[in-house]
C-alpha cells in the first residue's frame, strides 16, 4: 500500500512539472505570438536626427535639417510643410517599441515586411544611423499599431509614430492656402479685396477710413467696383476673417499639365480672389486664390504662383458666393454728425429743424427749432435715425411713387454746401419705400424702424431726455 502511495505521488509530481513546462513554453501551435511588453527607445540618446531617407509606395522623400531648419530634396519650388517635417523627426526621436515578436524574423511575410510599406534610413547629426522597415497594421487593436523591422527584430509601435514614413513628396506639401491671422482681426488691416468673376465685372472692396467709436477703432470700407457705394460695416467681422487661415483637404496635382488644369476648371478660373493687407508689423502683403466652379460641394484651387492644384470644401470658401448685394451697406443714411450743418425732418405736417455748431468742441451747440437741445439726448436719437437699415437697396428699377402716400422727408444740409434728401412713402402693408436724391438710389425697409425713430423724435422735441439703447 505504501508503494502505491509513493507511485501515485511521483505521477502527481510529474504532471505538475509537465504542466509548468507547457505553461512556460506555450502551445507549439501558438509559436510566434508577441512577448510581454518590450518597451525600448528606437532612437536612443539625445543626438538629433539630421537626415531621413524614405522609400515607399508613393516614391518617398529625403529630409534634411540645417541649423534646425527643415528642407526637402527636390521640393525647392513647392510649398514645403516644415512643421510636418519637424513632426516626423520628433515622432522618430521619441518612438518606443511596444512588443517584440519572438520569431518574427523567420515570418516577415506574416507582418508585411517582405515588401515593406516603407523603408527609412535615419541619420543623426554625429553620424549615428538606424534603418527601419514599416509593415502592416497590427490587427484588432483599439489604439492602432504597426509592425516594424528594426535591428533584425520584428516589433510593434504606435502607428502615429511611423505614419509620416508612409507618404510621398505630395504628403509634405503644405495645405495652408492663406496666412493665419494669428493675433486676431485687429492685427491685420485688409486694404483691398478683389474677386474677379467669369463673365462679370470685378467685385472690389477698398479700405476707406478708421475712426474711434466708444474707445474702439472702427475700420470702414467701400465698394469701388462694379460701382462705388459704402460697404456693410460687418465686413470686418463677417467677411475678412474667413479669408485667412484657409486649408485645403487634399493635394490633387503637382506641376499640373494644361490638360489637368482644363479638366479641373482652372485654365480659366471661375473666381479669383486677391487680397492686399498690412500685418501686425505694418508690412504690406498679399495673396491670391484661383478657384473652379463648385461641383458637389468641392472646389479645385490654386494659390498664388504655386504650381499645385488643391481640393477644398466649398463651405471653406464663402467668398465664392459674394455679390454686390451681400457686401454693400444697408444703412439708409448715416453721415458723420460733425459734417452736418442742418437737419430738417418733416412728418405729419410738422417740420423740425436742427442746427449744429462746433460739434465735438467745448462750445458745441445743437438747437431744435431755435431752442438748445441736450447734446447726449440728440446723439441717442441720432443713433436711431442713422441706424435705420434697409431690407433691399435699389440702384435701378425704382417703383412708381405717383400713387404712393408720401409721409416723411429728411434733408441733410452739410457744411460743404451739399445736401442729401430722403423721401419716404408707404409702399404696402408695413413696408416703407425711401428714395434718396430723386432716384439716386432707393431703399425698402420695415415700418417698425421708421416708427421707432419718429417716436424717439417726438420725445426729444417735447424735451424728454433720450437715453442710450443697448
Amino acid at each position: 500500500m505504501k508503494r502505491q502511495w509513493i507511485t501515485a505521488g511521483v505521477i502527481g509530481v510529474c504532471l505538475v512539472i509537465l504542466g509548468a513546462i507547457w505553461f512556460i513554453l506555450g502551445n507549439p501551435e501558438e509559436t510566434g505570438e508577441e512577448d510581454q511588453k518590450a518597451e525600448t527607445s528606437v532612437w536612443k540618446g539625445k543626438e538629433r536626427i539630421q537626415e531621413i531617407r524614405v522609400e515607399n509606395e508613393q516614391g518617398g522623400y529625403i529630409l534634411r535639417w540645417e541649423n534646425d531648419e527643415a528642407e526637402a530634396e527636390g521640393m525647392e519650388d513647392l510649398p514645403f510643410d516644415t512643421k510636418l517635417a519637424d513632426g516626423i523627426r520628433d515622432d522618430l526621436e521619441n518612438m518606443k517599441t511596444e512588443k517584440k515578436v519572438t520569431d518574427g524574423k523567420e515570418r516577415l511575410s506574416d507582418f508585411g515586411l517582405i515588401t515593406p510599406k516603407a523603408q527609412a534610413e535615419v541619420i543623426g547629426e554625429n553620424g549615428k544611423k538606424i534603418e527601419i522597415s514599416v509593415g502592416d497594421e497590427v490587427p484588432d487593436q483599439e489604439d492602432p499599431s504597426r509592425y516594424i523591422l528594426w535591428m533584425d527584430q520584428v516589433w510593434t509601435v504606435k502607428s502615429s509614430k511611423v505614419d509620416g514614413l508612409l507618404s510621398g513628396e505630395n504628403g509634405l506639401i503644405s495645405k495652408k492656402l492663406t496666412p493665419d491671422d494669428t493675433d486676431g482681426e485687429n492685427s491685420i488691416l485688409v486694404t483691398r479685396m478683389t474677386i474677379s468673376r467669369e463673365s462679370e465685372d470685378d467685385l472690389t472692396l477698398a479700405y476707406a477710413k478708421s475712426q474711434e467709436l466708444a474707445g474702439y477703432t472702427v475700420n470702414s470700407y467701400e465698394l469701388v467696383s462694379p460701382f462705388t457705394y459704402p460697404a456693410d460695416a460687418e465686413v470686418t467681422s463677417d467677411v475678412f476673417p474667413v479669408l485667412f487661415g484657409v486649408e485645403a483637404k487634399t493635394v490633387e496635382a503637382v506641376h499640373p499639365s494644361e490638360e489637368e488644369k482644363e479638366k479641373m476648371g482652372l485654365s480659366s478660373p471661375w473666381r479669383t480672389l486677391q487680397v492686399e493687407y498690412t500685418d501686425g508689423a505694418d508690412q504690406t502683403r498679399s495673396f491670391t486664390l484661383a478657384a473652379s466652379r463648385p461641383e458637389n460641394g468641392q472646389v479645385y484651387v490654386m494659390a498664388g504662383d504655386t504650381d499645385v492644384i488643391y481640393l477644398c470644401s466649398q463651405e471653406d470658401l464663402p467668398w465664392l458666393e459674394y455679390t454686390e448685394e451681400t457686401l454693400l451697406s444697408r444703412t439708409v443714411l448715416a453721415p458723420d454728425i460733425k459734417t452736418i450743418e442742418e437737419l430738417v425732418i418733416t412728418e405729419g405736417g410738422k417740420t423740425h429743424r436742427f442746427r449744429f455748431e462746433h460739434v465735438g468742441e467745448e462750445t458745441e451747440q445743437i438747437t431744435c427749432d431755435g431752442t438748445k437741445t441736450d447734446g447726449d439726448s440728440f446723439r441717442n436719437f441720432y443713433y436711431t435715425l442713422a441706424g435705420m437699415s434697409a431690407d433691399e437697396v435699389l440702384f435701378d428699377g425704382f417703383p412708381d411713387t405717383s400713387s404712393m402716400k408720401e409721409f416723411l422727408g429728411i434733408r441733410y444740409r452739410y457744411q460743404d454746401g451739399t445736401e442729401d434728401v430722403l423721401v419716404c412713402y408707404e409702399e404696402g402693408s408695413r413696408q416703407i419705400y425711401g428714395e434718396l436724391n430723386q432716384k439716386e438710389r432707393g431703399f425698402r425697409l420695415s415700418a417698425s424702424q421708421v416708427e421707432t425713430m419718429l417716436e424717439t423724435l417726438k420725445r426729444l422735441t417735447e424735451g424728454e431726455e433720450i437715453t442710450a439703447r443697448y
